[in-house]
Protein backbone atom coordinates (compact mmCIF):
# COMPACT_ATOMS: atom_id res chain seq x y z
CA UNK A 1 0.00 0.00 0.00
CA UNK A 2 1.09 3.57 -0.96
CA UNK A 3 1.74 5.82 2.51
CA UNK A 4 1.18 9.30 2.04
CA UNK A 5 3.60 11.53 3.95
CA UNK A 6 6.46 13.99 3.85
CA UNK A 7 5.37 16.97 1.34
CA UNK A 8 2.55 18.85 2.13
CA UNK A 9 0.15 19.72 -0.53
CA UNK A 10 -1.41 23.50 -1.02
CA UNK A 11 -4.30 21.53 0.77
CA UNK A 12 -2.21 20.73 3.87
CA UNK A 13 -2.97 16.94 2.89
CA UNK A 14 0.94 15.40 1.79
CA UNK A 15 2.13 13.16 -1.39
CA UNK A 16 3.41 9.58 -1.85
CA UNK A 17 7.15 10.04 -2.92
CA UNK A 18 8.35 7.20 -5.41
CA UNK A 19 12.22 6.91 -6.46
CA UNK A 20 12.31 5.97 -10.13
CA UNK A 21 15.29 4.39 -12.58
CA UNK A 22 16.12 6.22 -15.57
CA UNK A 23 14.80 3.81 -18.18
CA UNK A 24 11.22 4.60 -16.48
CA UNK A 25 12.12 8.09 -17.37
CA UNK A 26 12.92 7.28 -20.63
CA UNK A 27 9.95 5.00 -21.65
CA UNK A 28 7.95 7.90 -20.22
CA UNK A 29 9.29 10.65 -22.52
CA UNK A 30 9.35 8.57 -25.44
CA UNK A 31 6.60 6.10 -25.53
CA UNK A 32 3.30 5.95 -24.64
CA UNK A 33 1.79 3.97 -22.11
CA UNK A 34 2.22 2.99 -18.04
CA UNK A 35 5.52 5.06 -18.12
CA UNK A 36 4.00 8.25 -19.75
CA UNK A 37 0.98 8.26 -17.20
CA UNK A 38 2.93 7.42 -13.81
CA UNK A 39 5.10 10.64 -15.56
CA UNK A 40 1.73 12.65 -16.22
CA UNK A 41 0.81 11.80 -12.56
CA UNK A 42 3.43 13.47 -11.20
CA UNK A 43 2.28 16.66 -13.04
CA UNK A 44 -0.73 17.19 -11.37
CA UNK A 45 0.61 16.64 -7.91
CA UNK A 46 -0.85 12.89 -7.21
CA UNK A 47 2.49 11.57 -6.90
CA UNK A 48 6.30 13.35 -6.18
CA UNK A 49 9.07 11.70 -8.21
CA UNK A 50 12.44 11.66 -6.70
CA UNK A 51 15.28 11.59 -9.04
CA UNK A 52 18.60 10.62 -7.95
CA UNK A 53 21.17 12.49 -9.44
CA UNK A 54 22.95 9.42 -10.85
CA UNK A 55 19.31 8.79 -12.97
CA UNK A 56 19.40 12.34 -14.04
CA UNK A 57 22.75 11.87 -15.74
CA UNK A 58 21.85 8.79 -17.22
CA UNK A 59 18.88 10.13 -18.38
CA UNK A 60 20.60 12.53 -20.09
CA UNK A 61 23.52 10.37 -21.16
CA UNK A 62 20.72 7.97 -22.78
CA UNK A 63 18.90 10.76 -24.43
CA UNK A 64 22.67 12.27 -25.90
CA UNK A 65 23.28 8.52 -27.30
CA UNK A 66 20.09 6.80 -28.31
CA UNK A 67 17.60 9.40 -28.56
CA UNK A 68 19.50 12.96 -30.14
CA UNK A 69 17.88 12.26 -33.55
CA UNK A 70 14.45 11.01 -32.45
CA UNK A 71 11.36 12.91 -33.89
CA UNK A 72 9.56 14.27 -30.92
CA UNK A 73 13.28 14.88 -28.88
CA UNK A 74 12.23 18.77 -28.12
CA UNK A 75 8.77 17.93 -26.89
CA UNK A 76 10.19 15.26 -25.13
CA UNK A 77 13.00 17.41 -23.54
CA UNK A 78 10.82 20.22 -22.53
CA UNK A 79 7.88 17.12 -20.92
CA UNK A 80 11.66 16.38 -19.24
CA UNK A 81 11.79 19.91 -17.99
CA UNK A 82 8.30 19.75 -16.47
CA UNK A 83 8.65 16.45 -14.62
CA UNK A 84 12.16 17.22 -13.10
CA UNK A 85 10.46 20.63 -12.03
CA UNK A 86 7.95 18.82 -10.21
CA UNK A 87 9.77 16.57 -8.78
CA UNK A 88 12.79 16.33 -6.26
CA UNK A 89 16.22 15.76 -6.62
CA UNK A 90 18.50 14.58 -4.30
CA UNK A 91 22.49 15.30 -5.01
CA UNK A 92 24.66 12.29 -4.68
CA UNK A 93 26.13 14.03 -1.71
CA UNK A 94 23.62 13.20 -0.05
CA UNK A 95 23.45 9.55 -0.91
CA UNK A 96 27.22 8.86 -2.01
CA UNK A 97 28.55 7.11 1.49
CA UNK A 98 25.30 4.52 1.24
CA UNK A 99 26.35 3.02 -2.75
CA UNK A 100 29.25 0.84 -2.03
CA UNK A 101 27.52 -1.25 0.82
CA UNK A 102 24.35 -1.60 -2.34
CA UNK A 103 27.03 -2.53 -4.94
CA UNK A 104 27.32 -5.46 -2.55
CA UNK A 105 24.17 -6.64 -2.39
CA UNK A 106 22.99 -6.36 -5.82
CA UNK A 107 23.76 -7.94 -8.99
CA UNK A 108 24.38 -5.10 -11.26
CA UNK A 109 26.77 -2.21 -9.31
CA UNK A 110 24.80 0.25 -11.91
CA UNK A 111 22.11 -0.02 -9.55
CA UNK A 112 23.81 0.74 -6.33
CA UNK A 113 22.99 4.63 -6.61
CA UNK A 114 19.09 4.33 -7.38
CA UNK A 115 18.99 1.69 -3.94
CA UNK A 116 21.34 4.66 -1.71
CA UNK A 117 19.50 7.16 -3.07
CA UNK A 118 16.11 5.57 -2.31
CA UNK A 119 16.63 4.66 1.33
CA UNK A 120 18.61 8.02 2.08
CA UNK A 121 15.65 10.06 0.38
CA UNK A 122 13.21 7.58 2.73
CA UNK A 123 10.76 7.01 -0.24
CA UNK A 124 7.35 5.53 -0.28
CA UNK A 125 8.54 3.44 -3.41
CA UNK A 126 10.94 2.14 -5.54
CA UNK A 127 9.63 2.25 -9.40
CA UNK A 128 11.49 0.13 -11.87
CA UNK A 129 11.14 -2.64 -14.60
CA UNK A 130 14.51 -3.59 -14.02
CA UNK A 131 14.50 -7.63 -13.14
CA UNK A 132 17.66 -7.09 -10.23
CA UNK A 133 16.05 -4.85 -8.55
CA UNK A 134 12.54 -6.03 -8.88
CA UNK A 135 13.67 -9.85 -7.47
CA UNK A 136 14.54 -8.14 -4.53
CA UNK A 137 11.39 -7.00 -3.39
CA UNK A 138 12.59 -4.32 -1.02
CA UNK A 139 15.74 -2.01 -1.16
CA UNK A 140 15.94 -2.33 2.91
CA UNK A 141 12.13 -1.37 3.69
CA UNK A 142 11.09 0.20 0.34
CA UNK A 143 9.17 -1.84 -1.38
CA UNK A 144 10.19 -2.04 -5.27
CA UNK A 145 7.03 -1.82 -7.82
CA UNK A 146 6.41 -1.71 -11.52
CA UNK A 147 4.67 1.20 -12.62
CA UNK A 148 1.77 -0.49 -13.45
CA UNK A 149 1.25 -1.51 -9.94
CA UNK A 150 1.68 2.18 -8.53
CA UNK A 151 -0.63 3.58 -11.01
CA UNK A 152 -3.28 0.64 -9.54
CA UNK A 153 -2.27 1.66 -5.98
CA UNK A 154 -3.14 5.37 -7.34
CA UNK A 155 -6.34 4.56 -8.95
CA UNK A 156 -7.40 2.68 -5.78
CA UNK A 157 -7.12 5.89 -3.44
CA UNK A 158 -9.02 8.32 -5.45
Amino acid sequence: MLSRRRRKTASGGSTTRIAVDANTVLSGLFFRGNERQLLLQSLVGKIVLVFAEDVVDEVYAVIQETFRNHRELLSALEFLEAVFGAGELLARREYRSEIDAWRHRIRDPKDAPLAAAALVARVDGLVTGDKDLLDLERVGTIPVWRTRRVLDLLSDKQ
